[in-house]
């Protein structure tokens, strides 16, 4: 009888237990996780143009206790089941919505929307940069490396401007991250050789940096290092820029950069380099108008780029591929070919004469030259009508 008893008590407490599990779950067995997942009236948009977004879950709809939208673009979080939203400027945008069941499951579930500029880009006296890059060859345009360095800093908003002001066709920057994930223009990791004091730039707030000053040949200047958004704005209308995103390879970095190019709607004023096919390929999943720089200055970089043809508009070349064998292939497919000439070299272009250097680089196919001479790479090409102003 005793044993009976035991047992019969044993019963009712697993009845109960299973009983006190199943209300807790709401409708979510104990081995079915919680899934969500959202609908949209629109994955691409222009910008002021609002989008409905309808959430849903594998549970019945009582048993949730909240939504969560993340619009990742600044807006505040949104707590409703449905919604609408309206992005203010362009950009790639994850949209994440997060739900919570009553038991305390939570689930997550993202979609990237794309939302373009509607409004015409402001040139200038600039043309789109696929436009200018198919006027390109025998004509060469030049570019600055890290902007026109004679009498200003590296990647300086200083060195761009003068840039422009010696009709230079492009000038190029380098970006990083700070911890606080702003885009600032910087060559290296650390900011020892180029200003007043030495971090590492992905150890400081963008706040902190603006505090350091930039040197030039030594000399301490009062210039801050700019953002990649400053340094744009300076950029509209005046000269065309080459984003350098080598530095990190990561699906948010290169979102980072094309945000930011897109908010300023300089998706056509641009190129964006990086050394890997599957970063470029990424980027052009987002948007397929982006105009990538791609590396291709080893044999296994170039092979990547032959393979994976990610639609870039530009290669970029060095010692290792600059022959027959490796310009040939990307000139007959439109690929136009980008290579350094006197950059970080101790060497100088020779003021008149011939310049082994550069005809050794036409003789490639090369048709957009990056150097630390900006002034007189033009000149030498303009002697020989090969200069694309």
């Amino acid at each position: 009888m005793q044993n009976f008893q035991l047992k019969l008590a044993l019963l009712l407490i697993s009845v109960i237990m299973i009983q006190c599990d199943s209300s807790m779950n709401q409708g979510v067995s104990n081995e079915e996780m919680l899934l969500v997942s959202f609908s949209t009236s629109a994955e691409e948009t222009t910008i002021n143009k609002p989008i409905s977004f309808v959430g849903t879950t594998n549970n019945v709809e009582s048993g949730i206790v909240s939504w969560q939208w993340d619009f990742a673009d600044g807006a505040p979080i949104v707590f409703s089941k449905s919604t609408s939203h309206t992005f203010n400027f362009a950009g790639s945008f994850l949209v994440k919505l997060t739900v919570k069941s009553k038991s305390g499951k939570t689930a997550e579930y993202s979609k990237r929307i794309l939302v373009k500029n509607d409004r015409l880009p402001e040139y200038g006296n600039l043309i789109s940069i696929k436009e200018k890059l198919s006027m390109l060859y025998p004509k060469v345009m030049v570019a600055a490396h890290r902007g026109y360095t004679l009498d200003y800093p590296e990647n300086s908003v200083e060195s761009l401007l003068d840039a422009a002001v010696h009709n230079v066709n492009l000038t190029e920057i380098d970006v990083r991250l700070t911890l606080d994930n702003e885009l600032v223009a910087m060559h290296d990791a650390n900011t020892g050789r180029t200003t007043n004091q030495n971090v590492a730039v992905a150890e400081k707030t963008l706040k902190e940096l603006k505090q350091l000053k930039l040197m030039h040949k030594g000399i301490v200047t009062n210039i801050a290092i700019p953002t990649l958004k400053e340094y744009l704005e300076a950029a509209k209308g005046k000269i065309y820029v080459a984003i350098d995103g080598s530095k990190l390879n990561t699906p948010f970095f290169f979102n980072k950069i094309y945000n930011t190019v897109a908010a300023l709607n300089m998706i056509d004023m641009v190129l964006i380099y990086t050394t890997s096919a599957q970063s470029a390929e990424s980027l052009l999943k987002i948007d397929k108008t982006v105009n990538i720089l791609l590396g291709a200055g080893n044999a296994t970089d170039y092979s990547n780029a032959v393979n994976l043809r990610p639609g870039a508009v530009v290669w970029h070349l060095s010692s290792s591929t600059l022959s027959p064998l490796y310009t040939n292939e990307p000139t007959k497919a439109g690929i136009k070919l980008w290579a350094n000439a006197y950059v970080n070299s101790a060497d100088v272009p020779p003021s008149a004469g011939r310049d082994p250097v550069i005809s050794n680089l036409m003789d490639n196919q090369v048709s957009i030259i990056q150097t630390d001479y900006p002034s007189e790479i033009i000149n030498f090409l303009k002697n020989q009508s090969l200069w694309l102003k």
